[in-house]
């Protein structure tokens, strides 16, 4: 079953200004999963496919994103793609947090792209996610492996170490 709608309101696309977007995402204080400030600030419009346990991420353009080239720095890029990882690991298995990340950038992003993610393995412990980024003309823009460690995850206890290592 396929859930188009978005995690959270985001800061309305008319919002051009970054300050005004800046302001119009702050005025939410609280921080809770899927509507927090950068979601908010970057409009970011997240959905997914509960068959497939897909996420996919809209991340808008906006000329204040750019870096001096005038194209979508790869700073934001690599946060929404983080961001779609973080969604999968959170929708389809627990809360978990990312322990490394890799990005490949194969084109620079002119306008609005969407960000496709998936699950690679999951693990007790650790999870193994990808995330594609294709641009306006459906071509691939980005690629992103993501290694996560599950918050539910049961941690040994200081009796299970191994010798010689500190528990804790």
């Amino acid at each position: 079953m396929s859930d188009p709608t978005p995690t959270g309101p985001a800061a309305p696309l008319g919002l051009a200004d970054p300050v005004e977007r800046a302001r119009a995402a702050a005025d939410d204080p609280e921080h809770r999963f899927g509507n927090f400030f950068l979601s908010r600030f970057l409009s970011l419009d997240i959905s997914y496919d509960d068959q497939a346990q897909t996420c996919s991420v809209v991340l808008p353009y906006a000329p204040f994103l750019c870096n001096p080239q005038g194209t979508v720095h790869g700073g934001v890029i690599t946060t929404a793609m983080d961001i779609s990882m973080g969604h999968l690991c959170h929708r389809f298995l627990s809360t978990a947090v990312t322990i490394e990340m890799q990005l490949r950038f194969f084109r620079p992003l002119t306008g609005t792209g969407v960000i496709q993610g998936r699950i690679l393995r999951a693990g007790q412990r650790i999870v193994h996610l990808e995330s594609h980024l294709y641009d306006e003309q459906h071509r691939l823009a980005a690629f992103a492996t993501g290694t996560w460690h599950r918050l539910d995850a049961v941690q040994p206890s200081p009796s299970q170490s191994r010798p010689g290592t500190a528990a804790g």
